[in-house]
């Protein structure tokens, strides 16, 4: 019992405390002057509080209407003020228009109060639109203070701070020292703490208006300090005081000509030493939002220069050039290797300059002078026809003088890399992307749902992210599974339990998408009979974005050769789809890299993306087996038949795009498995017997096409299950 005493008279302190701190706040409010005998911050501030502290910042007002300059009329204001709003509240509320309004009966009582004084100067003119502006002006600024709904509507937070520094450095502003107005000390110090704690844009937005209210010369000087400090506060914090002092002390002298610049560069020193010692009480800027996007943004680029640097020396690798020539001096090459070896041979009908026109163009056209490319008529009649071909294929002057060819091939990869960022550009701009009307759906779906909410922001296109505001968690009825099926319904994304967040007396309800699938997978490789090393490659990953890969790569023959090519191809793919690269470009930068080597090279490619989220398949097939999907006991199976990866110099791929459901089965194979003549058992169309795992079938795959006979190729099997 006496427990319960203490704790409420320690609650009554404290409210009484509260109501002393603001009636001094609002006295100090009520005394800075606008313009002479206009002093509208107290009035405005009476009419934005919240009941709770009316009575403390009504007292405050009303001390400070004694000093006014037309005392019946300030007293009769704060009165007239104070005794509206409480009949408001208890007849219904006070929303919005009525404050606003209130406001504007102030300011037309001192409007006429100014009118009737007599206005003889443009200082009067300026009096009364101040008059005019003011009360309601503020009043609108003051109240985004207290309203509850701070995260739904930051902005007027923000302008609730500006309007009060402001209003403080005005209440110095009338007292100089040494030819600089004491307003000076306020507006810096209030500048460096919204520096700090609001970010370099709102640090000089703040020195700028305080500045205005100490007169012409800080203006710029304090617009200054805000800025500088805050744009390399959180990066090297002395430096930032120090630069930032010296760029306001010079903009100051720049600006005033020298008038009070000692007692100006002074007052901010004064300022700068006691923000030093309680800078660290005050919290760094951090926008949750843009940080958050700043930070995913940084980390992707990063990783897509170490990408980029890891697959430096592989473009060194297959950037073997080759000339282009001018045409005069590649013809000059070919005529000098045909009339060599047509000066062996006497009486041949067929025309040198024939032969020669047809390897200059062949050599233009494609690169090189191909056997199957010549002329029956020529290679039935010229016995050293094929002895030209390869000689003109080993010209000097088709080896040498790189840089053209450099060039050009220095531009394709820069062109893929750049399709490859632009993908990744376009990527982060719809994760961050706001759906307004998405989020209007959800206020409805809710408001049928009896729950009632300020308002609601749907973030991203594919994952989402929605913000529920205002929300009073104690009334409402529904489970937490409940509300998060109603909102993955408009969503079109499952979505994880509500999260419910208390933010200054303000609640904020989130959700956001999860994945609405799972991936077991299982993969085996065996060398074929006689080899060692296994020349394909299965490589299994995800990305950050929730996508799900599976890739497996055959390289041309067996042994070392085919596990090199093949396992160049894995890691370039995976390097580049982990950074988020879109398919497509991942693998036109593949072949271009396997083309340009100087061997023949190539590898097939078979590659799975699973969208976690959305539950959507991708395959992706250039030369690879067919792969087959196990749903409900019935198996499909999806092939394609195109080359592989590094034979055309256009990669031709072919993809197939499904819809997943949970419990399917998918099998990816590479021929050696197939050429065991053992598929049509291994996984008949129908009557599959149940697997318990992924990896129980990929044993069998691997088991039946072993005891089907020696393996001619290597094999590989991985095998994927969803749930």
């Amino acid at each position: 019992m006496k427990k319960m005493e203490l704790t409420s008279l320690k609650s009554r302190l404290n409210k009484k405390n509260g109501q002393i701190l603001y009636a001094v706040f609002a006295f100090l409010l009520g005394l800075a002057p606008l313009a002479a005998g206009v002093m509208p911050f107290g009035c405005a501030f009476l009419c934005a509080v919240p009941k709770r502290v009316r009575t403390g910042v009504f007292i405050g007002v009303l001390a400070s209407a004694l000093l006014d300059e037309c005392i019946p009329l300030a007293i009769f204001c704060a009165v007239y003020l104070y005794l509206v709003l409480n009949a408001k509240e208890k007849s219904g509320g006070l929303p919005l228009y009525t404050r606003i309004l209130l406001s504007f009966s102030l300011s037309a009582l001192r409007g006429a109060y100014i009118a009737v004084s007599g206005i003889e100067s443009i200082e009067g003119i300026f009096r009364l639109l101040a008059a005019v502006i003011a009360y309601p002006a503020f009043t609108y600024a003051f109240m985004g203070y207290f309203d509850k709904k701070k995260e739904l509507y930051p902005k007027k937070y923000d302008c609730a701070l500006l309007a009060f520094a402001f209003a403080f450095s005005v209440l110095l502003a009338p007292f100089t020292v040494a030819g600089a107005s004491l307003a000076v000390i306020p507006a810096a110090a209030f500048t460096l703490c919204a520096a700090r704690t609001r970010g370099f844009a709102f640090g000089g937005a703040c020195g700028v208006l305080c500045g205005l209210a100490s007169g012409g010369a800080a203006t710029g000087a304090l617009g200054v300090l805000g800025m500088a400090y805050g744009l390399l506060a959180t990066e090297i914090e002395p430096l930032a005081l120090c630069l930032s002092f010296m760029l306001a002390v010079s903009g100051y002298f720049y600006l005033s000509g020298g008038d009070g610049i000692i007692a100006a560069g002074c007052m901010l020193i004064g300022v700068n030493a006691v923000f030093i010692p309680l800078r660290k009480q005050l919290p760094i800027f951090k926008n949750a939002a843009s940080s958050a996007e700043k930070r995913a943004h940084d980390r992707r680029i990063s990783r897509y220069a170490a990408a980029f640097s890891s697959l430096s020396s592989l473009f060194y690798s297959v950037s073997d050039s080759t000339r282009a020539v001018s045409i005069s001096e590649l013809n000059g090459g070919i005529v000098d290797v045909v009339d060599r070896h047509c000066s062996h041979c006497d009486g041949c009908e067929l025309e040198k300059r024939e032969i020669s026109n047809f390897f200059t163009s062949e050599i233009r056209r494609n690169g090189v002078a191909a056997y199957s490319k010549i002329p029956t008529h020529i290679s039935a009649r010229c016995p050293n026809v094929c002895a030209m071909a390869r000689d003109v294929n080993n010209l000097p002057v088709l080896r040498g003088r790189e840089g053209e060819k450099g060039l050009k091939q220095m531009a394709d990869e820069y062109s893929a890399f750049s399709s490859i960022l632009i993908d990744a550009a376009k990527r982060q701009e719809s994760d961050s992307r706001a759906d307004r009307e998405l989020a209007g759906r959800i206020k409805a779906a809710l408001r049928d749902l009896n729950i009632e909410c300020d308002g609601v922001k749907v973030i991203g296109e594919r994952k989402r992210e929605v913000t529920v505001y205002g929300v009073e968690p104690e009334r409402i009825g529904l489970a937490p599974s409940e509300i998060a099926e109603a909102v993955a319904l408009l969503c079109g994304t499952a979505m994880s339990a509500p999260e419910f967040v208390l933010h200054d007396g303000y609640t904020l309800m989130r959700l956001c998408s999860v994945p609405a699938l799972h991936v077991e997978y299982a993969k085996i490789s065996e060398a074929k009979t006689g080899e060692t090393v296994c020349g394909d490659t299965v490589s299994v990953f995800e990305n950050d974005d929730k996508y799900f890969y599976c890739l497996v790569s055959d390289g041309m023959g067996s042994g070392r050769d085919a596990a090199l090519t093949s396992r160049l191809s894995a890691i370039m793919l995976e390097k580049l789809l982990s950074v988020g690269a879109e398919k497509e470009s991942a693998l036109k930068l593949l072949n271009k890299a396997l083309v340009e080597k100087e061997e023949e090279v190539f590898a097939t490619v078979d590659l799975l993306e699973i969208d976690r989220v959305l539950g959507k398949a991708t395959l992706i097939k250039a030369g690879a087996a067919p792969t087959m999907v196990i749903r409900k006991g019935r198996l499909v199976t999806l092939e394609a038949r195109t080359p592989p990866a590094g034979i055309m110099k256009s990669v031709i791929a072919e993809k197939k795009s499904f819809t997943l459901e949970k419990g399917d089965m998918i099998v990816m194979l590479s021929d050696g498995i197939l050429q065991t003549g053992c598929e049509n058992d291994i996984l008949p169309e129908r009557a599959l017997p149940p697997m318990p795992s992924a990896r129980a079938l990929a044993s069998k795959i691997m088991r039946d096409a072993r005891q089907s006979g020696e393996t001619a190729d290597d094999a590989s099997v991985c095998v994927l299950r969803i749930y």
